[in-house]
Protein backbone atom coordinates (compact mmCIF):
# COMPACT_ATOMS: atom_id res chain seq x y z
CA UNK A 1 0.00 0.00 0.00
CA UNK A 2 1.43 3.24 -0.57
CA UNK A 3 0.84 6.92 1.20
CA UNK A 4 -1.67 7.89 -2.10
CA UNK A 5 -3.78 4.40 -0.84
CA UNK A 6 -4.11 5.52 2.94
CA UNK A 7 -6.83 7.33 3.83
CA UNK A 8 -5.75 10.68 4.88
CA UNK A 9 -6.88 10.93 8.10
CA UNK A 10 -4.81 8.00 9.08
CA UNK A 11 -1.91 9.40 6.84
CA UNK A 12 -2.28 12.50 9.59
CA UNK A 13 -1.92 10.09 12.70
CA UNK A 14 1.13 8.12 10.84
CA UNK A 15 2.88 11.81 10.52
CA UNK A 16 1.72 13.01 13.91
CA UNK A 17 3.57 9.78 15.74
CA UNK A 18 6.56 10.10 13.35
CA UNK A 19 7.03 13.55 14.35
CA UNK A 20 6.51 12.45 18.14
CA UNK A 21 9.47 9.72 17.74
CA UNK A 22 11.36 11.98 15.91
CA UNK A 23 10.62 14.67 18.91
CA UNK A 24 11.57 12.24 21.40
CA UNK A 25 14.74 10.95 19.65
CA UNK A 26 16.06 14.89 19.55
CA UNK A 27 14.80 16.01 22.72
CA UNK A 28 16.78 13.00 24.33
CA UNK A 29 20.16 13.61 22.75
CA UNK A 30 21.85 15.95 25.15
CA UNK A 31 20.58 13.35 28.10
CA UNK A 32 22.00 10.33 26.61
CA UNK A 33 24.90 11.80 24.66
CA UNK A 34 25.70 14.23 27.86
CA UNK A 35 29.39 14.33 27.88
CA UNK A 36 30.63 13.40 23.88
CA UNK A 37 30.21 16.71 22.76
CA UNK A 38 31.47 18.83 25.46
CA UNK A 39 34.86 16.67 25.39
CA UNK A 40 34.90 17.05 21.80
CA UNK A 41 34.75 21.31 22.29
CA UNK A 42 37.27 21.19 24.94
CA UNK A 43 35.75 21.59 28.52
CA UNK A 44 37.65 19.83 31.22
CA UNK A 45 35.92 16.82 33.19
CA UNK A 46 35.28 19.44 36.18
CA UNK A 47 33.72 21.91 33.57
CA UNK A 48 31.08 19.17 31.93
CA UNK A 49 28.26 19.63 34.77
CA UNK A 50 28.31 23.22 34.02
CA UNK A 51 28.55 23.37 30.48
CA UNK A 52 25.28 20.73 30.19
CA UNK A 53 23.21 22.74 32.39
CA UNK A 54 23.82 25.28 29.87
CA UNK A 55 22.53 22.98 26.88
CA UNK A 56 20.28 21.90 28.80
CA UNK A 57 18.45 25.73 30.32
CA UNK A 58 18.83 26.80 26.73
CA UNK A 59 17.02 23.98 25.49
CA UNK A 60 13.80 24.31 27.70
CA UNK A 61 13.93 28.08 27.24
CA UNK A 62 13.44 28.05 23.40
CA UNK A 63 10.49 25.30 24.81
CA UNK A 64 8.56 27.37 26.99
CA UNK A 65 8.96 30.66 24.22
CA UNK A 66 8.21 27.89 21.37
CA UNK A 67 4.78 26.56 23.44
CA UNK A 68 4.08 30.16 23.61
CA UNK A 69 4.54 31.35 20.30
CA UNK A 70 3.38 28.21 18.26
CA UNK A 71 0.87 27.14 20.90
CA UNK A 72 -1.39 30.62 20.05
CA UNK A 73 -0.19 30.63 16.02
CA UNK A 74 -1.98 27.43 16.04
CA UNK A 75 -5.32 28.22 17.13
CA UNK A 76 -5.33 31.07 14.96
CA UNK A 77 -3.76 29.80 11.37
CA UNK A 78 -4.21 25.68 11.81
CA UNK A 79 -2.82 22.85 13.46
CA UNK A 80 -1.58 21.14 10.67
CA UNK A 81 0.75 23.95 8.94
CA UNK A 82 2.36 24.51 12.69
CA UNK A 83 2.59 20.96 13.14
CA UNK A 84 5.11 21.04 10.06
CA UNK A 85 6.36 24.41 11.08
CA UNK A 86 7.77 23.17 14.40
CA UNK A 87 9.06 19.76 12.90
CA UNK A 88 10.70 21.75 10.28
CA UNK A 89 12.07 24.07 13.09
CA UNK A 90 14.43 21.68 14.96
CA UNK A 91 15.21 19.65 12.26
CA UNK A 92 17.32 22.25 11.39
CA UNK A 93 18.07 23.28 14.96
CA UNK A 94 19.45 19.52 15.17
CA UNK A 95 20.88 19.13 11.79
CA UNK A 96 22.96 22.67 12.29
CA UNK A 97 24.30 21.14 16.45
CA UNK A 98 25.45 18.29 14.71
CA UNK A 99 27.54 20.62 12.30
CA UNK A 100 28.82 22.71 15.06
CA UNK A 101 32.41 22.66 15.87
CA UNK A 102 32.13 25.85 18.11
CA UNK A 103 29.98 25.70 22.26
CA UNK A 104 28.07 28.65 21.85
CA UNK A 105 27.26 27.77 18.47
CA UNK A 106 25.42 24.78 19.69
CA UNK A 107 23.95 26.16 22.58
CA UNK A 108 22.31 28.32 19.90
CA UNK A 109 21.29 25.50 17.85
CA UNK A 110 19.79 23.78 21.05
CA UNK A 111 17.77 26.64 21.73
CA UNK A 112 16.47 26.63 18.17
CA UNK A 113 15.62 22.96 18.49
CA UNK A 114 13.73 23.42 21.43
CA UNK A 115 11.71 26.45 19.87
CA UNK A 116 10.14 23.86 17.30
CA UNK A 117 9.96 20.73 19.72
CA UNK A 118 7.56 23.15 21.97
CA UNK A 119 4.54 22.68 20.28
CA UNK A 120 4.61 19.52 17.96
CA UNK A 121 3.19 17.30 20.50
CA UNK A 122 0.24 19.24 21.49
CA UNK A 123 -0.54 20.79 18.46
CA UNK A 124 -0.18 16.90 17.05
CA UNK A 125 -2.55 15.50 19.79
CA UNK A 126 -4.86 17.95 19.62
CA UNK A 127 -5.09 17.66 15.75
CA UNK A 128 -5.73 13.98 16.07
CA UNK A 129 -8.07 14.25 18.43
CA UNK A 130 -9.98 16.74 16.36
CA UNK A 131 -10.34 14.09 13.19
CA UNK A 132 -11.10 11.14 14.86
CA UNK A 133 -14.49 10.59 16.46
CA UNK A 134 -14.62 10.13 20.58
CA UNK A 135 -14.61 6.57 20.43
CA UNK A 136 -11.62 6.22 18.65
CA UNK A 137 -9.35 9.53 20.57
CA UNK A 138 -7.47 7.29 22.99
CA UNK A 139 -6.43 4.42 20.63
CA UNK A 140 -5.28 7.45 18.72
CA UNK A 141 -3.53 9.04 21.48
CA UNK A 142 -1.79 5.80 22.23
CA UNK A 143 -0.36 5.75 18.86
CA UNK A 144 1.35 8.66 19.37
CA UNK A 145 2.67 8.48 22.58
CA UNK A 146 4.20 4.57 21.95
CA UNK A 147 6.08 6.11 18.79
CA UNK A 148 7.69 8.28 21.31
CA UNK A 149 8.55 5.42 23.04
CA UNK A 150 10.21 3.50 19.81
CA UNK A 151 12.38 6.89 19.87
CA UNK A 152 13.62 6.93 23.39
CA UNK A 153 14.39 3.41 22.90
CA UNK A 154 15.88 4.05 19.85
CA UNK A 155 17.82 7.21 21.08
CA UNK A 156 19.23 5.22 24.15
CA UNK A 157 20.25 2.01 21.96
CA UNK A 158 22.13 4.25 19.21
CA UNK A 159 24.07 6.06 21.92
CA UNK A 160 26.16 3.84 22.84
CA UNK A 161 26.97 2.28 19.36
CA UNK A 162 27.07 5.55 17.31
CA UNK A 163 29.53 9.04 17.27
CA UNK A 164 27.50 11.81 18.80
CA UNK A 165 27.60 14.01 15.48
CA UNK A 166 26.07 10.83 13.55
CA UNK A 167 22.94 11.36 15.74
CA UNK A 168 22.30 14.85 15.39
CA UNK A 169 22.51 14.02 11.67
CA UNK A 170 20.28 10.89 11.89
CA UNK A 171 17.62 13.18 14.11
CA UNK A 172 17.90 15.93 12.01
CA UNK A 173 17.05 13.78 8.06
CA UNK A 174 14.12 11.61 9.85
CA UNK A 175 12.36 14.74 10.83
CA UNK A 176 13.26 16.53 7.52
CA UNK A 177 11.77 13.19 6.05
CA UNK A 178 8.24 13.48 7.81
CA UNK A 179 7.91 16.68 5.74
CA UNK A 180 7.09 14.66 3.30
CA UNK A 181 3.74 13.61 4.47
CA UNK A 182 2.70 17.26 4.07
CA UNK A 183 0.67 16.90 1.08
CA UNK A 184 -1.39 13.88 1.87
CA UNK A 185 -2.70 15.07 5.28
CA UNK A 186 -5.46 17.53 6.08
CA UNK A 187 -6.45 19.97 8.77
CA UNK A 188 -9.61 19.25 11.66
CA UNK A 189 -12.66 20.13 10.22
CA UNK A 190 -13.60 21.44 14.49
CA UNK A 191 -11.03 24.19 13.60
CA UNK A 192 -12.24 25.12 10.16
CA UNK A 193 -15.56 25.49 11.33
CA UNK A 194 -14.34 28.21 14.01
CA UNK A 195 -10.94 29.60 11.84
CA UNK A 196 -12.86 32.50 10.48
CA UNK A 197 -14.80 33.64 13.74
CA UNK A 198 -14.73 36.49 15.80
CA UNK A 199 -14.52 34.27 18.95
CA UNK A 200 -11.19 32.65 17.20
CA UNK A 201 -9.54 35.29 19.44
CA UNK A 202 -6.55 34.28 21.49
CA UNK A 203 -5.22 35.48 24.43
CA UNK A 204 -2.94 34.11 26.45
CA UNK A 205 -3.34 36.37 29.47
CA UNK A 206 -7.35 35.10 29.25
CA UNK A 207 -5.76 31.05 29.68
CA UNK A 208 -3.27 32.30 32.18
CA UNK A 209 -5.94 33.52 34.83
CA UNK A 210 -8.36 29.97 33.66
CA UNK A 211 -7.93 27.71 37.07
CA UNK A 212 -8.29 25.06 34.83
CA UNK A 213 -5.18 25.70 33.48
CA UNK A 214 -3.03 26.11 36.64
CA UNK A 215 -4.57 23.03 38.11
CA UNK A 216 -3.46 20.81 35.16
CA UNK A 217 0.44 22.35 34.92
CA UNK A 218 0.67 21.47 38.57
CA UNK A 219 -0.69 17.85 37.57
CA UNK A 220 2.34 17.49 35.26
CA UNK A 221 5.20 18.38 37.22
CA UNK A 222 6.14 15.12 39.27
CA UNK A 223 7.08 13.38 36.09
CA UNK A 224 9.56 16.49 35.13
CA UNK A 225 10.68 16.30 38.68
CA UNK A 226 11.46 12.96 38.42
CA UNK A 227 13.41 13.50 35.18
CA UNK A 228 15.48 16.14 36.83
CA UNK A 229 16.17 14.18 39.59
CA UNK A 230 17.69 11.78 37.30
CA UNK A 231 20.20 13.90 36.16
CA UNK A 232 21.66 13.82 39.55
CA UNK A 233 21.14 10.53 40.48
CA UNK A 234 23.09 9.76 37.00
CA UNK A 235 25.59 12.38 37.57
CA UNK A 236 26.33 12.14 41.46
CA UNK A 237 24.44 8.91 43.32
CA UNK A 238 25.32 5.94 40.59
CA UNK A 239 29.29 7.66 40.93
CA UNK A 240 29.35 7.67 44.88
CA UNK A 241 27.66 4.30 45.20
CA UNK A 242 29.90 2.54 42.10
CA UNK A 243 26.26 1.06 40.46
CA UNK A 244 27.35 -0.41 37.26
CA UNK A 245 24.59 1.76 35.29
CA UNK A 246 24.98 4.20 33.18
CA UNK A 247 22.20 6.83 31.80
CA UNK A 248 21.34 5.18 28.99
CA UNK A 249 20.62 1.94 30.43
CA UNK A 250 18.02 3.84 32.67
CA UNK A 251 16.57 5.11 30.24
CA UNK A 252 16.24 2.11 28.19
CA UNK A 253 14.62 0.88 32.07
CA UNK A 254 12.70 3.84 31.88
CA UNK A 255 11.67 3.25 28.12
CA UNK A 256 10.09 -0.17 29.06
CA UNK A 257 8.13 1.17 31.56
CA UNK A 258 7.08 4.10 29.44
CA UNK A 259 5.71 1.52 26.88
CA UNK A 260 3.72 -0.56 28.84
CA UNK A 261 1.96 2.82 30.88
CA UNK A 262 1.50 3.93 27.59
CA UNK A 263 -0.68 0.91 26.77
CA UNK A 264 -2.04 -0.45 30.52
CA UNK A 265 -2.68 3.59 31.64
CA UNK A 266 -5.37 4.43 28.29
CA UNK A 267 -7.16 0.85 28.85
CA UNK A 268 -7.07 1.24 32.92
CA UNK A 269 -9.05 5.11 31.97
CA UNK A 270 -11.36 2.88 29.64
CA UNK A 271 -12.47 0.87 32.36
CA UNK A 272 -12.52 3.81 35.16
CA UNK A 273 -14.19 5.84 32.29
CA UNK A 274 -11.99 8.46 34.49
CA UNK A 275 -8.65 10.15 33.32
CA UNK A 276 -8.72 11.74 36.56
CA UNK A 277 -8.60 8.55 38.66
CA UNK A 278 -5.75 7.34 36.09
CA UNK A 279 -3.40 10.07 37.23
CA UNK A 280 -4.11 10.20 41.05
CA UNK A 281 -3.46 6.50 40.77
CA UNK A 282 0.17 7.03 38.56
CA UNK A 283 0.96 10.15 41.39
CA UNK A 284 0.68 8.00 44.29
CA UNK A 285 2.45 5.18 42.63
CA UNK A 286 5.35 6.98 41.81
CA UNK A 287 5.46 8.96 45.60
CA UNK A 288 5.59 5.24 46.15
CA UNK A 289 8.50 4.33 44.09
CA UNK A 290 10.27 7.62 45.06
CA UNK A 291 9.81 6.53 48.41
CA UNK A 292 11.50 3.19 48.02
CA UNK A 293 14.04 4.63 45.63
CA UNK A 294 15.38 6.66 48.07
CA UNK A 295 15.08 4.67 51.47
CA UNK A 296 16.32 1.17 50.41
CA UNK A 297 17.68 1.25 46.48
CA UNK A 298 21.32 1.19 46.92
CA UNK A 299 21.26 -1.36 49.58
CA UNK A 300 19.44 -3.46 47.23
CA UNK A 301 20.97 -2.47 44.01
CA UNK A 302 18.60 -5.18 41.69
CA UNK A 303 15.85 -2.94 42.77
CA UNK A 304 17.24 0.31 40.83
CA UNK A 305 16.18 -1.39 36.85
CA UNK A 306 12.53 -2.61 38.70
CA UNK A 307 12.42 0.96 39.51
CA UNK A 308 12.94 3.00 36.67
CA UNK A 309 10.57 0.68 34.80
CA UNK A 310 7.67 1.02 37.48
CA UNK A 311 8.44 4.91 37.60
CA UNK A 312 8.58 5.05 33.85
CA UNK A 313 4.78 2.95 33.71
CA UNK A 314 3.64 5.85 36.30
CA UNK A 315 5.08 8.82 34.84
CA UNK A 316 3.53 8.16 31.30
CA UNK A 317 0.41 9.37 32.67
CA UNK A 318 1.01 12.83 30.84
CA UNK A 319 -0.39 11.74 28.15
CA UNK A 320 -4.15 11.01 30.18
CA UNK A 321 -3.36 14.54 31.55
CA UNK A 322 -2.72 16.01 27.53
CA UNK A 323 -6.04 14.32 27.08
CA UNK A 324 -7.83 16.00 29.89
CA UNK A 325 -6.23 19.42 29.07
CA UNK A 326 -7.78 18.89 25.50
CA UNK A 327 -11.34 18.03 27.07
CA UNK A 328 -11.25 21.25 29.38
CA UNK A 329 -10.71 23.70 26.85
CA UNK A 330 -12.42 24.62 23.30
CA UNK A 331 -11.48 24.53 20.19
CA UNK A 332 -10.07 28.55 19.99
CA UNK A 333 -7.67 27.73 23.13
CA UNK A 334 -6.94 23.92 23.06
CA UNK A 335 -3.86 23.75 21.06
CA UNK A 336 -2.53 26.84 23.01
CA UNK A 337 -3.89 25.25 25.98
CA UNK A 338 -2.51 21.84 25.44
CA UNK A 339 1.02 22.95 24.25
CA UNK A 340 1.50 25.07 27.04
CA UNK A 341 0.81 22.48 29.65
CA UNK A 342 3.53 20.16 27.81
CA UNK A 343 5.50 23.20 27.42
CA UNK A 344 6.10 24.34 30.91
CA UNK A 345 6.28 21.12 32.22
CA UNK A 346 9.12 19.96 30.24
CA UNK A 347 10.58 23.35 30.91
CA UNK A 348 10.41 23.00 34.61
CA UNK A 349 13.26 20.22 34.30
CA UNK A 350 15.58 23.79 34.38
CA UNK A 351 13.88 24.94 37.61
CA UNK A 352 13.77 21.74 39.30
CA UNK A 353 17.33 21.19 38.61
CA UNK A 354 18.46 24.44 39.84
CA UNK A 355 16.20 23.83 42.68
CA UNK A 356 17.37 20.83 43.60
CA UNK A 357 21.49 21.69 44.62
CA UNK A 358 20.03 24.99 46.18
CA UNK A 359 17.89 22.68 48.61
CA UNK A 360 20.58 20.02 48.83
CA UNK A 361 22.74 22.24 50.06
CA UNK A 362 20.58 24.86 52.42
CA UNK A 363 19.15 21.26 53.89
CA UNK A 364 20.07 17.37 53.76
CA UNK A 365 23.04 17.53 51.72
CA UNK A 366 21.94 14.08 50.45
CA UNK A 367 20.95 13.94 47.42
CA UNK A 368 18.50 11.35 47.63
CA UNK A 369 16.49 12.95 51.13
CA UNK A 370 16.39 16.10 49.10
CA UNK A 371 14.54 14.72 45.87
CA UNK A 372 12.27 12.64 48.37
CA UNK A 373 11.46 15.93 49.98
CA UNK A 374 10.58 17.80 46.97
CA UNK A 375 8.93 14.60 45.73
CA UNK A 376 6.39 14.84 48.84
CA UNK A 377 6.14 18.36 48.50
CA UNK A 378 5.41 18.73 44.64
CA UNK A 379 3.69 14.98 44.41
CA UNK A 380 1.03 16.45 46.90
CA UNK A 381 0.30 19.93 45.44
CA UNK A 382 -0.38 17.84 42.18
CA UNK A 383 -2.93 15.57 43.92
CA UNK A 384 -4.49 18.11 45.04
CA UNK A 385 -4.88 19.98 41.96
CA UNK A 386 -5.81 16.71 39.52
CA UNK A 387 -8.82 16.70 41.90
CA UNK A 388 -9.90 20.10 41.47
CA UNK A 389 -10.55 19.45 37.53
CA UNK A 390 -14.18 17.97 36.68
CA UNK A 391 -14.34 14.76 34.49
CA UNK A 392 -15.09 15.18 31.03
CA UNK A 393 -14.14 11.66 29.79
CA UNK A 394 -14.49 11.63 26.29
CA UNK A 395 -16.20 14.97 25.40
CA UNK A 396 -17.12 16.03 22.32
CA UNK A 397 -14.59 18.51 21.58
CA UNK A 398 -16.92 20.61 19.30
CA UNK A 399 -17.09 23.83 21.43
CA UNK A 400 -15.52 27.15 22.05
CA UNK A 401 -14.29 29.31 24.89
Amino acid sequence: MTTSQIPPKYLTLITAGLAYLSNVFTVNLPYVLKDSPLIEFGFSKVELIKANANILFFQHLGILIGAVVFGMMADKKGRLFLLFTSVFVYSIGTLAGGLSHNYYIFVGFRFIVGLGLAAELGIGLVLISEIFPQEKRSIAVLFIALMGFLGMFLVAALARHFYWRNLYLVGGIISFLIMLFRFGTFESDIFLAIKNEDKNKVSIFHLLKNKKFKYLILSILPTYLITAGSIFIGTFIIKKYNLVFDGSTMIVYFSIGSFLGFIGLSFLSKYLKSRKKTVTICIISMMICSTIFALNSFKLPYIIPILNVAIGLFASYIFELLTITMEQFGTNYRALATTLVFGIGRSSVVIFSILIPIFDKAVFNNYLYTLLTLDVIIFGIALWAINQITENYNRDLQFTE
